[in-house]
């Protein structure tokens, strides 16, 4: 008969009993600030926000030096006022600090070591956790899940598993809700889409978590298998993550799936930052961040009500502390409560600055793009493709979506939504096929024409 689960320290199974009894406490920290009230919340989160800037300003070397003339201003009043006055931390700065340079505990305290895929800058940066970081986040993501899903779902997980967080961090918090997790990941060669859409079917998934474009390309491979994504497969739920999708786009993936659709977002080196309700409203995760909006030019406060640049100060992230980091997310944030009661903020996710084309002077974003182009496009498959040159837009649209009258409620959309003119490219579908299929994480980005 096995020993009982004690000991003393260093013989492993008093680490054991230490682990469970900080999860057991942190599951019951994170349950009780999402049952809060607005008012005691928004005190808890200021007193949290105050007391993550003085970690960082006292654990961090980067930090130490970072905010070593106006930090004590802030951890002084505690004002907001100062708190904006704390100088922004960037991607450039975790890119310099590469590997360990933002750490603020000791290598031993560390249970996991990620990096992003570089699909936003194209280079990656490093992020690390301890033990309670990475729990804090599987049970906050485990509180959201459970609002939407049911120990009877069986989830279907299809995104990068390899060095970036979001499909570990998933998969924990997936296990933590009661659902049955397939780890599909995100790498063709071991799971192809052939093979990732007969375990949909064969394994009875209910639920998918993909990328909005990866969803569109396996029910493309679904009908060349013969298998009617709506009549054939028992996927109820699709939860989108790794891009934004348009509100067409998402129409387009409900009427393909017969599924309803969510939406969640984060960031390798924050963990998640939004994440869907029971009402499909999505939501800061306001207990882990302190969230503000900045004009993404000026870095100055965005307008109340305007969209503008989301910046992170990290509340739960003892290891990889971040202050008033730049994200790079385009959001626009609600002040109206939420019929799900959650005392945190509902938002709209307007995609990556980085994401803005310049057509003919002005500033486009690939989500306002991808809404006029899908909104028209006759049959799927739906791909299409964008470039601008010397200020004029091309689109880019595969044989099946060419047809003259197509091309003419594309270019009478833009026409009248932005009294733009733009011309079309035929894109040979076998090429996008293989892109999309080749890409850890496809998303629009994917298909961009040379």
């Amino acid at each position: 008969m096995n020993a009982p689960l004690s000991g003393a320290p260093g013989d492993g199974r008093a680490r054991i009993l230490e682990t469970l009894r900080m999860r057991e406490r942190v599951a019951a920290q994170v349950g009780a600030l999402f049952k809060m009230p607005s008012v005691p919340f928004r005190q808890w989160q200021q007193d949290a926000l105050r007391a993550a800037v003085a970690h960082a300003a006292d654990a961090s070397p980067f930090y130490r030096a970072h905010l070593a003339g106006s930090a004590p201003a802030f951890l002084d009043s505690g004002r907001i006022a100062d708190f904006t006055s704390l100088p922004f931390t960037t991607r450039q700065h975790l890119n310099d600090a590469y590997p360990f340079g933002m750490l603020a505990v000791g290598k031993d305290e560390l249970v996991r070591f990620g990096e992003s895929s570089g699909t936003s800058s194209g280079t990656s940066i490093a992020a690390f956790f301890t033990a309670e970081d990475w729990f804090t986040n599987n049970c906050t993501v485990a509180q959201m899940l459970q609002q939407v899903l049911t120990p009877q779902d069986v989830v279907a997980v299809a995104v990068p598993y390899e060095l970036a967080g979001v499909g570990q961090d998933l998969d924990r918090a997936l296990e933590l809700a009661g659902c049955i997790v397939i780890a599909l990941g995100a790498a063709p060669q071991f799971c192809p889409p052939e093979r990732m859409v007969r375990i949909l079917r064969d394994a009875g998934v209910t639920a998918l978590i993909c990328s909005g474009t990866r969803a569109l390309h396996l029910s493309e491979v679904a009908q060349q298998l013969g298998i009617d994504p709506r009549r054939d497969l028992k996927v109820s739920k699709l939860l989108c993550a790794g891009e934004g999708s348009s509100p067409a786009k998402q129409a387009i993936l409900r009427e393909t799936w017969g599924a309803d659709t969510f939406a969640m977002f984060g960031m390798t080196e924050t963990n998640t930052l939004g994440m869907f309700c029971g009402a499909n409203q999505l939501h800061l995760i306001e207990n882990r961040s302190y969230f503000e909006l900045i004009d993404p030019d000026s870095g100055a406060p965005a307008a109340p009500g305007a969209a503008g640049e989301l910046v992170v100060t990290t509340l739960c992230s003892r290891a990889l502390p971040l202050v008033r980091y730049r994200t790079g997310d385009l959001v626009q944030i609600e002040d109206q409560p939420c019929a799900c009661g959650s005392p945190f903020h509902t938002m709209r996710h307007l995609g990556r600055v980085a994401d803005h084309l310049l057509v003919q002077g002005r500033s486009m974003s690939m989500l306002a793009l991808e809404q006029d182009v899908l909104s028209e496009l006759a049959c799927a498959p739906y791909h299409f493709g964008v470039k601008v040159v010397d200020g004029q837009l091309h689109i880019g649209l595969t044989e099946n979506n060419y047809a003259e009258e197509v091309r003419a409620r594309v270019a009478a959309r833009f026409a009248a939504q932005h009294g733009l003119a733009v011309s079309f490219l035929l894109m040979d579908k076998e090429k996008v096929d293989q892109a999309v299929r080749n890409a850890v994480k496809p998303t629009m980005k994917s298909i961009y024409l040379n």
